[in-house]
C-alpha cells in the first residue's frame, strides 16, 4: 500500500456517497475507521442535498460537497457544475472511494482526479470502468457494510486497518441541539418511571417492502393493550403523514402519536436514539436504529436481510418463507401487499416487540 508514514496521517480523501439515507449510514463505519487510524488526515464526503443534514455536524468530517440531481441535467447550470469540478480538482485529493457504485457517482470521482480512485466493482452501469481500483463484494451475500469497508483495505494497512476497530466507539455520535429539539417535541420523559417508548416506521420506497398497514394497526392496538406503560410513536416523512394519522385514528389511543414529517434528518436519529425499540421494514431509518444498537424488530420480505438488513443485528429480522425470496422486486407480481409480507403474522411481531421491551 502506498498510503503508509508520515504521509498518512496527512493525507485528504473525498468519499462518494451521495445517497439513499440508508447507503449513507453503511458507509459511515469507513470514516470511523479512516479516522481512528489516521486522525489527522482530512475526510471529506459528496452526498446528495436532501441527505446533507445527517453529515454537515459530524465531528470528523472536515467538509461535505453538495450533489444536486436536478442541478446536473441542466444545461444553464453548467459553468456552475465545471467551477464546481474544478474546486475539488485543486484540493488535489489523495483516495477518492465511490462507495455508490453508479455511473453518475463514478463519472464524478473520475472527473475529480484523485491521486487513486477506488470503488465498488458493481457492473450495473459500468462504473468499475472510471476506477484504478474496482474492489469486488466479498461474498455473494455480504453485507454493504463489508464491501465497504474492503475498499477502505485498499488504503489502510494491515494491522492498522484490523486494530482501528476497538477505537471505533460509535456510528452516529450524539447531535446536542437535534437532540434537545426531538426531546422538546415529543414531550420525553427521562424520569425513572418513564413510559416505554417505540417507534413504528409503517412506509418505504418500494411497495413490496410494506408490511400491511392493517398488521401495523392490530400490532399497535395489542401491544398498547399488553403494555400499560408503552407510548407509541408513528415515524415517516411529511408525505406519509397520512398513513401515521390513519393508524392514530383506528387504534384510538392518547398513547400514540403521529410525527411523520415532524422531524429533521438530524432530528429523527435523536428520535430513535430515544427509544427503547423500533418496528419497522427495511428502510433507511431501521439502518439508523441498527448503527446505535437499539432493540429492533425489521421485518423483511422481498430484499435480503444478509446483504442489507440491520448490520451485526440478524437477531432482529422478522422473515417469512417463500421460495420466490428473495425476488428484489419493488412491486410483487403476486399481491398488494406482497404475499411474503402479508405472511409475517401480527402474533409473531407482538411476541417479538414485547421480548424487547
Amino acid at each position: 500500500m502506498d498510503a503508509v508514514g508520515d504521509h498518512a496521517s496527512k493525507l485528504k480523501v473525498l468519499i462518494c456517497k451521495p445517497s439513499s439515507l440508508g447507503d449513507i449510514i453503511h458507509s459511515l463505519p469507513v470514516l470511523r475507521r479512516l479516522k481512528a487510524c489516521w486522525p489527522d488526515s482530512s475526510v471529506y464526503w459528496w452526498v446528495a442535498t436532501g441527505f446533507a443534514d445527517l453529515l454537515k455536524e459530524d465531528p470528523q468530517l472536515n467538509g461535505i460537497f453538495l450533489f444536486d440531481k436536478k442541478s446536473l441535467v441542466r444545461l444553464r447550470d453548467l459553468p456552475k457544475n465545471i467551477s464546481f469540478i474544478s474546486r475539488i480538482r485543486k484540493m488535489r485529493f489523495d483516495y477518492i472511494l465511490d462507495l455508490q457504485g453508479l455511473l453518475r457517482s463514478a463519472v464524478f470521482s473520475w472527473l475529480c482526479r484523485g491521486r487513486r480512485t477506488i470503488g465498488v466493482k458493481d457492473w450495473r452501469e459500468g462504473a468499475p470502468l472510471f476506477y484504478d481500483v474496482a474492489v469486488p463484494r466479498p461474498g455473494t451475500d455480504a453485507h454493504a457494510v463489508d464491501w465497504y469497508l474492503e475498499c477502505l483495505k485498499k488504503v489502510i494497512p494491515e494491522p492498522l486497518f484490523t486494530d482501528a476497530v476497538s477505537r471505533v466507539s460509535e456510528w452516529l455520535p450524539m447531535n446536542p441541539t437535534a437532540a434537545a429539539s426531538a426531546s422538546g417535541i415529543t414531550g420525553y420523559n427521562s424520569g425513572g418511571n418513564r413510559p416505554r417508548y417505540v417507534i413504528f416506521q409503517p412506509c418505504t420506497r418500494w411497495w413490496s417492502k410494506h408490511w400491511p398497514l392493517d398488521s401495523f394497526i392490530q400490532c399497535a392496538r395489542e401491544v398498547l393493550a399488553r403494555r400499560k406503560d408503552v407510548i407509541l410513536w408513528i415515524s415517516g416523512s411529511k408525505e406519509e403523514s397520512s398513513i401515521g394519522q390513519r393508524i392514530v385514528d383506528q387504534v384510538d389511543s392518547s398513547r400514540v402519536r403521529n410525527y411523520c414529517g415532524a422531524f429533521s434528518l438530524s432530528e429523527t436519529v435523536e428520535v430513535i436514539r430515544l427509544c427503547d425499540v423500533m418496528l419497522t421494514n427495511d428502510t433507511g431509518p431501521m439502518h439508523i436504529a441498527a448503527a446505535l444498537k437499539k432493540p429492533l424488530v425489521a421485518l423483511f420480505g422481498p430484499t435480503s436481510p444478509l446483504r442489507t438488513g440491520p448490520y451485526g443485528m440478524p437477531d432482529s429480522v422478522l422473515t417469512a418463507r417463500r421460495p420466490c425470496m428473495p425476488c428484489f422486486k419493488t412491486r410483487c407480481p403476486y399481491g398488494n401487499p406482497a404475499l411474503c409480507m402479508q405472511d409475517i403474522s401480527v402474533e409473531s411481531v407482538v411476541e417479538a416487540l414485547l421480548r424487547r421491551l
